[in-house]
């Protein structure tokens, strides 16, 4: 099921496993960042999919390759990020999580990677790619900005 066609009313979870330098390498700003700051670049990704995760649409998880494997101590019901050891890659971890949790909820993986996409989908996630991830944030971040007027309206009155 693509993920426009789910209703708010479905009780299965939605989770998001997102590539962290496919996106950082596929969205120009991020680039251009990453080149003179790499981790100011992973930092501000970081922050646009804590953004997405705590807007209630998806359970996201970031996955970067690289700083020895291990996850960021993060409350629970957080945004995770994870980064793969020096004998893994994000893409394994992904293909592993995704394998893992088949069946328990609707699973959306976004990356450039046309051979990561093709894999996850075989596993029964479904592939989306960085434009549709810039898209979400911003239908995220309109959602709270509406619920916010809205809340903000109903306390005036």
């Amino acid at each position: 099921m693509s993920p426009a066609a789910r209703s708010d009313k479905e009780a299965a979870p939605r989770y998001l496993l997102v590539d962290g330098h496919s996106i950082v390498h596929s969205w120009p700003e991020l680039r251009s960042l990453h080149n003179r700051q790499p981790a100011q670049a992973r930092r501000e990704l970081i922050r646009h999919m804590s953004d997405l995760h705590d807007s209630g649409r998806w359970r996201v998880t970031l996955v970067f390759d690289g700083r020895a494997g291990g996850k960021e101590e993060t409350p629970k019901d957080s945004l995770a990020v994870l980064y793969a050891s020096g004998v893994q890659t994000a893409d394994s971890i992904i293909e592993r999580i995704v394998q893992a949790h088949a069946g328990q909820g609707e699973i959306g993986v976004v990356s450039a990677d046309h051979a990561e996409i093709t894999a996850v989908e075989s596993f029964g996630a479904f592939g989306l790619s960085p434009e549709w991830l810039r898209d979400e944030l911003r239908a995220a971040g309109q959602e709270v900005a509406d619920s916010l007027e809205k809340y903000r309206r109903k306390k005036l009155t």
